[in-house]
């Protein structure tokens, strides 16, 4: 008994065998490995953010920031944090600025050799947000003045048509009028002949020495004489007509001046008449302001903004240029590697059997983001996002909603980009934008033209379609209703009283805006009614004033007209007057020198004998 006694005292005294696991050394190792673990975790994802931020940069040619990084295993996923995306151009502003940016890639294609993202999601877009230190990189050359800052600095104000009626006392007072310029050319021609008149005048016959001379002729030719008193007065008329020749030659020069030079005048004079007409045409075409005055008020009011959408799309462009760049290359190696000749005979060939879910090397299937920018919020999406068109038959398919703060309907862009025909590829978006309200827009901040729509509502329809990726072609239609504009900040006193109140009258027009040409040149012209609705308003508007002034230039210029042709017509009176006393003058002295002496002689010796027969037949026969 006190054996047994002693054998169970024994037993209990020794310690109880422990079991198979150690929980404190498994707690300790469970702390070790989470611990390894994580230092892993963490020492991976930072040598990964670090050289993803340095290869990323490089590239885009400024820096690209992530705030942390975080990996998935179940699916793969790598996700992103607070990325800021510094702009090239403007080192203090991040272009693009994301909350999160995630992706999920497929195990399976990744272990086949693909790379398949099955969803890119992003939250917290924003644009455009200061930086607190430079994004530019430590040895980034710098860049060159874009185009589009260029344009930006030269350009200035609205050039816009003088407004002012125009005012005949001070174009009258400045332009060469050739209604007296020809008046004046034609008083030139009188004074040169009036001086050449006067000179001859000095030898042309007196009216006493004319009247002297027939006095000379009557008695030489008048009266009954005898032969002996006839034969007499013969030496005395040829010394009457040598004279007479002599004053006639001076009459016949004078005349001549008359003759030749004064018709010209005549017509010359009869001419100016016509003159003002021309004169307040082409005078009336140069100041006046008509519709042609006002065809280019499209293009000065929108043209600014149009030509700002473009600059901004040119900039993106110019950003986008080294993917475009990778991009053709890749399009490039495709094309080759189709072209390739087929295999010798003795390699074979590689034969593609049907798989489990075919895809292309790379795809992103689909990417959905969202963000808040300065204007509103945004939601984009995008399917199918591959670059082995060709192969895949997939375009890219995207869908981008804007809806700004305050209104009802968003801005919907609906597009693809198709390249599975490399020779025709097929890169367009079609924009839809209905009921977009407008109120207080500054349309153009001038001080000349100040236009503020202060209410309206405009639909918006368009396309955008890029020809390769080197050209641009757009339209763009914008349909404004229930319009009213406000330019009476305006700092013309002209623009105030003549087009306040056409702008006053525009309730409703179209506006059409055509972009073509290459992506970094294009060529942009904007059409619309406004044209001629301005054009018509503006000359009811003027018509009246228009019609006041242009009878008032008219008559002053008729009057200037009368001013010249008084003194011309009076000059010209008195030459014609002297040649219609040349005329008479000469018709007296050929009547004098044209008479016939020997007709006289002869008739007075007939008589003479027939008075002699008959008093010798008296004699014979006394009764």
């Amino acid at each position: 008994m006190s054996e047994t006694s002693n054998n169970t005292q024994t037993q209990s005294s020794q310690p109880a065998p422990k079991g198979w696991v150690r929980w404190s050394g498994l707690g300790l190792f469970a702390g070790i490995v989470v611990a390894v673990v994580a230092i892993g975790y963490f020492s991976f994802t930072t040598i990964l953010k670090s050289q993803l931020e340095h290869y990323a940069s490089q590239a885009w040619g400024a820096k690209i920031e992530i705030g942390a990084l975080d990996l998935g295993i179940m699916p793969i996923e790598v996700g992103l944090r607070e990325l800021q995306v510094t702009d090239p151009d403007k080192p203090m502003e991040n272009l693009l600025v994301l909350s999160r940016l995630s992706a999920s890639l497929n195990l399976y294609h990744l272990i086949a050799g693909r790379t398949v993202i099955e969803d890119v999601n992003f939250t917290g877009l924003a644009m455009h947000q200061p930086r607190d230190t430079s994004g530019a990189l430590a040895k980034a050359s710098k860049t060159e003045t874009t185009d589009a800052a260029e344009k930006d600095s030269k350009s200035g104000g609205f050039a816009m048509p003088d407004m002012a009626l125009p005012d005949p006392n001070e174009i009258l007072a400045r332009e060469k009028l050739e209604t007296l310029e020809a008046a004046n050319r034609v008083q030139a021609q009188l004074d040169e002949i009036d001086q050449a008149w006067s000179e001859m005048q000095k030898e042309l016959p007196s009216d006493a020495e004319i009247q002297d001379y027939q006095k000379r002729f009557e008695s030489l030719t008048g009266g009954k004489n005898d032969m002996q008193s006839i034969l007499a007065k013969k030496d005395e008329f040829e010394k009457l007509q040598s004279e007479l020749e002599a004053k006639k030659k001076t009459l016949e020069k004078a005349q001549d001046l008359l003759q030749n030079k004064l018709p010209k005048i005549q017509k010359d004079v009869v001419a100016l008449k016509d003159l003002p007409e021309k004169d307040y045409n082409r005078l009336m075409s140069k100041y006046s302001l008509n519709q042609s005055g006002l065809s280019n008020v499209t293009y000065l009011l929108f043209g600014p903004q149009i030509q700002y959408w473009t600059d901004e799309g040119l900039s993106w462009y110019r950003k986008l240029e080294p993917f475009i760049a990778k991009l053709k290359t890749m399009q490039a190696e495709q094309a080759a590697e189709t072209e390739k000749q087929a295999p010798q005979r003795a390699f074979g060939v590689d034969v593609a059997f049907p798989e489990y879910d075919p895809q292309p090397d790379f795809i992103i299937k689909r990417i959905n983001g969202s963000g808040t920018l300065d204007w509103g919020d945004i939601d984009i999406r995008v399917r199918q996002v591959t670059f082995d068109h060709p192969t895949t038959r997939l375009p890219v398919l995207f869908e981008v909603l804007g809806k700004p703060k305050g209104q009802d309907q968003a801005l919907r862009v609906i597009g693809e980009s198709n390249f599975t025909d490399p020779q025709a590829p097929l890169n367009e978006a079609n924009i839809v934008w209905d009921g977009y309200r407008i109120s207080d827009w500054t349309i153009s901040g001038d001080k000349t033209l100040p236009v503020v729509m202060k209410q309206g509502a405009v639909d918006v329809t368009g396309k955008i379609s890029l020809v390769g990726v080197d050209e641009v072609n757009a339209v763009v239609d914008m349909v404004y209703q229930d319009v009213a504009m406000d330019v009476s900040q305006s700092a013309s006193k002209e623009v105030k009283r003549y087009i306040a109140p056409l702008f006053d009258e525009v309730k409703a027009f179209k506006v059409k805006a055509d972009i073509s040409g290459e992506v970094t040149a294009p060529n942009i012209n904007a059409s619309s009614n406004l044209d001629k609705l301005m054009s018509g308003a503006f000359n009811k508007v003027l018509g009246q004033e228009l019609q006041q002034v242009k009878a008032e230039f008219q008559d002053q210029l008729n009057a200037k007209l009368q001013e010249q042709l008084g003194p011309i017509n009076q000059q010209l009176n008195g030459l014609l007057g002297d040649k219609a006393e040349l005329g008479k003058e000469t018709a007296s002295l050929d009547k004098m020198l044209n008479f016939d002496f020997e007709s006289l002689v002869k008739e007075q010796a007939g008589g003479e004998a027939e008075k002699a027969v008959g008093d010798k037949l008296k004699n014979l026969f006394k009764f």
